[in-house]
């Protein structure tokens, strides 16, 4: 918990404040931007015309819904989470915060996410809506399957199909795509990050992805994964004729499979630095889509 440093003059109400920054991982800000950057795809590649008021919208939204996430994951946890290396330190596993105080801390972050979303159209806010319930169950998974990645998948990358209905009136095969090689995506990475807490799992009886693969299928699963993102990607570009947006995710394929192959042994650095890595390529992809965009 020593991330985030106070000045003097601030330290008294830093310090009541600390433990609600942790629960909602502000100083991790690479979840906020995996579930961000879809969204960014999916608004860019539907927009006329670039909008800062709507990239405005998405990027708060992003971060409160991403923190709610991440509270609610704490709340179901906390007893869990105390005996994990990597999650020890969080707050309600500390004891820093009460549960209830948390559960208000997640009421408070959704009702402003709400705030931001009826900011928008119709279509957006009924797919908002949605979205609510299974974010609430989600941490509930690990318990009951091996593969809460792909429910993951499915939550994380609502975004990409909300920022697509914010200029469109329905859903495409194009925007379809996308959103598939971005659940592919999720769950390749995620896969990778779990591996983190591999003998931990063990040990406590979570599920996940990695142990259900193993090391041994670690790279080759990963590797598919991301062909099935890229796969996805490039056909939905081709779809709108954005070959520029084509052209870019066919030269980014050699760096992908030789970033994917540097995790080489699994351990916590490298599978962390693999996870984090992602929003690099994220927002290449995203600069691809721009460029696409004007050039097209």
């Amino acid at each position: 918990m020593a991330e985030l440093q106070p000045t003097p003059l601030i330290q008294p109400f830093f310090k009541k404040v600390l433990p609600y920054l942790h629960l909602m991982r502000l100083h991790r800000p690479i979840g906020t931007w995996l579930c961000l950057l879809p969204a960014l795809w999916g608004l860019s590649l539907g927009a006329p015309t670039f909008s800062i008021k709507h990239i405005t919208l998405f990027i708060i939204g992003a971060v409160l819904v991403r923190g709610a996430g991440c509270t609610i994951n704490d709340i179901w946890d906390q007893r869990l989470d105390a005996h994990v290396e990597r999650t020890k330190l969080r707050p309600l596993a500390m004891g820093h915060l009460s549960t209830q105080r948390a559960f208000l801390f997640f009421c408070v972050q959704m009702l402003l996410a709400s705030i931001i979303l009826f900011q928008l159209n119709r279509q957006v806010i009924l797919m908002g809506v949605l979205v609510v319930i299974p974010i609430i169950i989600y941490p509930l998974l690990k318990r009951y399957t091996y593969w809460p990645q792909i429910f993951l998948g499915i939550i994380f990358n609502w975004g990409c199909l909300m920022g697509w209905l914010v200029h469109h009136e329905k859903l495409s095969s194009e925007i379809i795509l996308l959103y598939v090689g971005c659940v592919f995506w999720t769950v390749g990475y995620d896969t990778i990050y779990a591996f983190q807490d591999y003998k931990d799992d063990l040990v406590y009886g979570v599920k996940s992805s990695a142990l259900k693969i193993g090391y041994a299928y670690a790279h080759p699963f990963t590797l598919f994964c991301y062909t099935g993102f890229l796969v996805c990607l490039c056909v939905a570009a081709a779809l709108k004729q954005h070959f520029f947006l084509c052209a870019g995710l066919v030269l980014l394929t050699p760096w992908i499979y030789t970033r994917i192959t540097k995790t080489q042994n699994l351990s916590p650095h490298a599978c962390y630095q693999f996870f984090l890595w992602n929003q690099t390529l994220g927002l290449i992809i995203w600069g691809f889509i721009l460029a696409s965009k004007c050039v097209w």
